[in-house]
């Protein structure tokens, strides 16, 4: 199970906050499969981290999935040719 942890986006106060920008996060994820089926591929994971605390101490192929690591978190034609 992956969980990712998000900032807060309000607080529990009745005065007027600060504005200050929110982190915003991106994830992209990758099903593949053939035409009939017959061959199913591990789901592609690509975030923007190097190592997610959703992995804790495991790698991401213990999890059966492939995790790659970009700035925008994009697919880019280098994942397909993986």
């Amino acid at each position: 199970m992956l969980s990712i942890i998000a900032p807060p986006d309000c607080g529990l106060v009745t005065k007027q906050m600060s504005r200050k920008k929110t982190e915003k996060f991106q994830i992209t994820i990758g099903l593949a499969c053939n035409a009939d089926c017959s061959k199913k591929f591990n789901l592609l994971y690509i975030g923007k981290l190097k190592k997610p605390r959703c992995f804790k101490k495991q790698t991401p192929e213990q999890h059966s999935f492939y995790y790659h690591n970009k700035k925008k978190a994009w697919m880019t034609a280098l994942h397909f040719k993986e």
